[in-house]
């Protein structure tokens, strides 16, 4: 099936088998009486079901690599499941030296996404942390008071200290699974569970917190698109690569990483932006265009995470495509706009990006790309022809939806014209 298969008239995007998602609209209600609203509260239509427990530190490494049998662990520790910030071993030591002095720790919060089943939805850092200490996996440092066990791991305390954190416990609260009766109300209430949770310390980006409450295949092909090397270099995002290397070993692969790279990296943007790709072909079910577009996301993905396999392949495909063409042909000035000195440069903005992936995954495979690859700087020329005429159209204030259409189409006629000057 390639991309030319099925067309959605509304804006011109062209959609897989399986792909079309119906939003629905909130229904809009009257002001409901006192009467209703006491009916609906004692209905307990939303209320959290939590149950308390108590963990011993001795146990935590035995608990979390317990399996299921599924083969799964009965806890998810999943790597990617809040946020790309990691403690480094002198936080994880304070915490060690916390527990070694009794200092009161929060509890850890858990979803119990099926029966007995667990997701760590707070204090993933805490509980991993305490299960690489039991596992002699670093070293302490970094102590206040107890600099005394500097370098050492948790076999090599001294018997007494080793006995004194083994009696200490963490507090759990688990969110049962009885408090929603469906899935989508699961997801919503889990989702205010944790922004919730995570109000008091560093603001969640939208997509650290619909990463953690709408995980999913359709999330794990982001997450796993969002490392690809064209699309990684298209906005200065950090690679695995540069990520875990801490020398310049002059044989390894250059860093084209920026800072704004980096933040977005940490801050998850990077694959809110593979999302929005896959969203954008149904922008035009947004009534709101893109000015409320991370309540669309989180609807989108809600739904998207239901997508057959078949579906998420083509969707990784003209991903892969899309990028590699752009990168191929307009480089890292894919999705900037025209300088003062009438060059394309400055900062990639998302109001170039939307449409310019949305046109150039109409030219990704085939004769058309290969004829735009061989003719890119015709294409160079039409798209800051575009801007020179056009520029008002990616203004950053053109957010309305009467603005998508008219932007996707300048975008797609610079792709044509370039291909109709290109000589076969």
């Amino acid at each position: 099936m390639t991309t030319k298969d099925i067309k959605d008239q509304n804006n011109g995007s062209q959609l897989f088998p399986g792909e079309k998602i119906v939003f629905r609209e909130a229904d809009t209600q009257l002001t409901p009486s006192d009467e209703e609203i006491n009916k609906r509260y004692v209905s307990g239509e939303i209320r959290i079901v939590t149950e308390s427990a108590r963990y011993s530190l001795a146990g935590i490494l035995k608990m979390l690599q317990e399996k299921v049998e599924t083969g799964e662990t009965r806890y998810k520790l999943d790597p990617e499941y809040q946020r790309r910030h990691r403690w480094n071993v002198e936080r994880k030591s304070r915490l060690i030296e916390s527990f070694l002095m009794n200092v009161p720790v929060p509890p850890v919060f858990l979803y119990e996404h099926e029966l007995a089943r667990f997701e760590v939805m707070d204090g993933r850092q805490r509980l991993s942390t305490l299960k690489e200490f039991y596992g002699d996996e670093f070293e302490l440092k970094g102590l206040q008071y107890w600099t005394e066990l500097h370098g050492k791991t948790y076999s090599k305390l001294p018997s007494k200290v080793k006995d004194g954190i083994d009696r200490r416990y963490i507090s759990s609260i688990i969110l049962l699974k009885e408090t929603a009766s469906s899935e989508e109300k699961a997801a919503q209430l889990k989702k205010m569970v944790f922004e919730r949770l995570n109000s008091g310390g560093v603001k969640l980006s939208p997509q650290e917190t619909r990463n953690a409450v709408y995980d999913g295949p359709l999330n794990q092909l982001c997450l796993k698109l969002s490392k690809n090397q064209d699309f990684c270099s298209l906005w200065g995002i950090p690679t695995e690569l540069s990520l875990d290397s801490d020398c310049n070993n002059e044989d390894e692969e250059k860093d084209d990483s920026t800072a704004t790279g980096k933040t977005m990296f940490e801050k998850m943007d990077d694959v809110e932006l593979v999302l929005r790709f896959f969203a954008y072909r149904q922008i035009s079910e947004s009534k709101s265009g893109l000015n409320r577009i991370a309540s669309f996301l989180d609807l989108y993905l809600l739904n998207g995470n239901k997508f057959g396999e078949a579906t998420l392949k083509s969707f990784e495909t003209i991903f892969q495509k899309t990028v590699s063409l752009l990168n191929q042909t307009l480089g890292q000035e894919s999705f900037c706009r025209l300088k003062q000195d009438k060059n394309l440069g400055g900062k990639p903005m998302k109001i170039v990006y939307d449409p310019m992936m949305f046109a150039a995954s109409h030219y990704c495979e085939g004769v058309d790309r290969e004829k735009l690859i061989a003719g890119k700087n015709l294409l160079i020329e039409e798209i800051k022809k575009m801007y020179l005429e056009d520029g008002g159209l990616f203004e950053g204030r053109r957010t309305n939806t009467v603005d998508i259409q008219p932007r996707n189409k300048r975008v797609k006629d610079a792709f044509q014209n370039a291909l109709d000057k290109i000589q076969p």
